[in-house]
């Protein structure tokens, strides 16, 4: 079977949006590359067929309706092509091995059977199922802030939760109970699968969301892998979510964006504690680690 390869470059704020409208339409397979600060190539695999133009004029009418979401598509540029099968599907996933982040999570596709300790967090999860699976740096940042945080009694929330990875790190590392939180309805059941896969779902609570608008639990941590203009709204929200010596973990944040990132927090009574980074394609991302003081002044429940 040969291939239509579509190649659709956004802005970082709605690459999110798209590749889960990439995977409604049943792509193979969906890569990300930062070609920019600001830009992300989406490449979606799909059968050559005649539903290739159907397909091409669902995603210009998708973009076009992004901005009254309030998201900005950026060029919006798309581009196909065709490709020879030639064992397309195992070049592909031999793209995609598996990996070790931090100490002990160690991410694997589903389709990979990988040797593993008895002390591995192992996380069985399809590369560009959702945002976030582990071959981006900013979710790598996420899990080893996460591993070298969560305590067994952590209640946490998981702010756009995107494939749900960090919430099924989070509860394979003992969490007490997870809030995975998603505005994007077509990424809800993408992270309820993948919570059945990794037999996590009796501790997670899945829910539709913006940010932590309505939510009246109280934490003692809460991560967002989520880009810098989620984040800032946000820390508020939290301080007045958290426990007492409550902790934050972001990451999503270009190295240019960390002095506000953390400022913000800082205002909002946060210490920082950890900042780590990593750079791939030119790009340094960041992830930081803030906690509140051990007393603090929340909004009463």
């Amino acid at each position: 079977m040969d291939w239509a390869r579509i190649t659709l470059t956004t802005s970082q704020e709605a690459s999110e949006a798209v590749s889960n409208c990439l995977f409604e339409m049943n792509a193979v397979g969906v890569e990300f590359k930062e070609n920019a600060d600001t830009e992300v190539d989406l490449i979606a695999y799909y059968p050559l067929d005649d539903r290739v133009g159907a397909r091409i004029q669902k995603l210009r009418d998708f973009l076009a309706e992004l901005p009254t979401w309030n998201i900005q598509p950026g060029p919006a540029t798309i581009d196909l092509q065709h490709v020879k099968s030639e064992k397309w599907e195992e070049a592909w996933k031999a793209a995609f091995p598996p990996q070790r982040v931090g100490k002990r999570i160690l991410i694997t596709p589903t389709w990979h059977d990988t040797p593993h300790n008895e002390t591995d967090i192992l996380i069985q999860l399809d590369p560009g199922m959702a945002f976030g699976t582990g071959y981006h740096p900013t979710t790598r940042l996420s899990l080893e802030l996460l591993e070298g945080t969560l305590e067994p009694h952590h209640q946490v929330a998981d702010i756009g939760t995107g494939s749900g990875i960090l919430t099924i790190a989070a509860v394979k590392l003992g969490a007490k109970q997870v809030d995975a939180i998603e505005l994007d309805p077509t990424a809800i059941p993408v992270a309820a699968a993948n919570f059945q896969t990794n037999d996590v779902t009796p501790h997670v609570r899945l829910s539709q969301g913006d940010g932590l608008k309505g939510v009246e639990n109280r934490y003692h941590l809460i991560i967002g892998n989520i880009l810098t203009k989620a984040i800032l709204p946000i820390i508020p929200e939290c301080s007045s979510r958290l426990h007492p010596a409550g902790i934050v973990i972001f990451s999503g944040i270009l190295e240019t964006e960390l002095e506000q990132v953390q400022s913000a927090l800082e205002a909002n009574g946060f210490e920082c504690l950890q900042v780590i980074s990593e750079t791939e394609d030119n790009i340094t991302w960041v992830g930081i680690k803030a906690r509140l003081p051990s007393q603090t002044k929340v909004d009463p429940i």
